[in-house]
């Protein structure tokens, strides 16, 4: 008997790294041997070309209607707690590596054609509200600025529920990306760009949340470069960031463990609760038996997620043949 696919809702920073890039050929991957349902794909980070990037994506996948999201960050270029991210924007734009532009004035794009993005909040309570009780996973590979305008949404004219009891009633998964350690550290990228905005899910999330922080040694993308054609802007993402080189696949790890579940290549850590710090951005694992939270483990090798990441992104999108 065949099993209902994942229903993913894609929520990524697609900007500062090539591996959001790869994790959505993943996932469309995924989708074309309809294991995951591709609900929705929300651009969270404060540049309006990340979302142009993903409807590229969406659009050489053959899937140019997939619901896609964008945000604007209030104060971006001064307030204090977005000084992590300006920073990495700006060596991304210093080394030559800011694809997302490129992508989207080089590639097809369907949606963001005219410019017009739908704002991904108003998108995530769009997408909630038409979904089945406990039927949505969420895929967080970037900051969790949208999730926590998620959970101070009001109710409104798509739905009278709160923000929080959206995510409560429709989310049955929240799994989140972040290069924390174990069991305390403090996370080197995603929660750190958003402080207050991590600690608003992570402290408050009304459900069950995962999070993963495996990837820096699964290399991968140079088989894309080399083997993909020239039409997939993917392989272009990584000619451009990466220069055609291996690359780690942070991201490409945690689409895989939202979309397959516990087992390998990741086992889930239970019996613990994340507490996460809103003043210095340091968590930690504390031992708990009623919490909602795991952390994910790495089971299989490295070299051999690798494998699956690569031959997954190197599959020519099936809407396509």
């Amino acid at each position: 008997m065949t099993s209902e696919p994942v229903n993913i809702i894609f929520d990524t920073d697609m900007h500062t790294d090539c591996d959001d890039a790869g994790a959505l050929a993943v996932l469309h991957a995924l989708a074309d041997e309809g294991s995951v349902c591709i609900v929705g794909t929300l651009h969270t980070a404060p540049t309006p070309f990340g979302s142009h990037c993903v409807d590229a994506v969406n659009t050489y996948y053959g899937r140019p209607r997939t619901p896609v999201g964008g945000m604007t960050w209030v104060d971006y270029a001064t307030a204090p707690r977005y000084e992590a991210y300006r920073s990495g924007a700006r060596s991304v734009e210093e080394r030559g590596s800011d694809y997302v532009e490129i992508i989207s004035r080089e590639f097809p794009r369907i949606q963001t054609q005219n410019g017009d993005v739908q704002d991904s909040v108003a998108l995530y309570r769009k997408l909630l509200a038409g979904a089945e009780d406990g039927s949505i996973v969420v895929c967080a590979i970037g900051q969790l600025t949208g999730l926590a305008g998620l959970l101070d949404s009001p109710s409104d004219s798509v739905s009278a529920s709160s923000g929080v009891d959206l995510a409560q009633s429709k989310i049955k998964l929240l799994v989140t990306m972040a290069l924390g350690s174990w069991p305390e550290g403090e996370d080197g990228w995603n929660w750190r760009c958003d402080i207050p905005a991590a600690a608003r899910v992570l402290n408050d999330w009304p459900g069950p949340l995962a999070v993963l922080p495996h990837g820096g040694d699964v290399l991968t993308g140079g088989e894309l470069v080399a083997s993909a054609p020239a039409s997939n802007p993917v392989r272009r993402i990584y000619e451009i960031y990466a220069k055609g080189n291996d690359h780690p696949s942070w991201d490409q790890c945690t689409v895989l463990s939202a979309s397959t579940g516990p087992g390998e290549p990741f086992a889930e850590r239970a019996g613990y609760r994340l507490h996460f710090d809103g003043a210095s951005g340091k968590h930690e694992w504390r031992k708990d038996s009623t919490s909602p939270h795991v952390y994910i483990e790495q089971v299989a090798s490295s070299a051999a997620i690798a494998r699956i990441v690569e031959e997954l992104m190197c599959r020519p999108p099936k809407r396509r043949r």
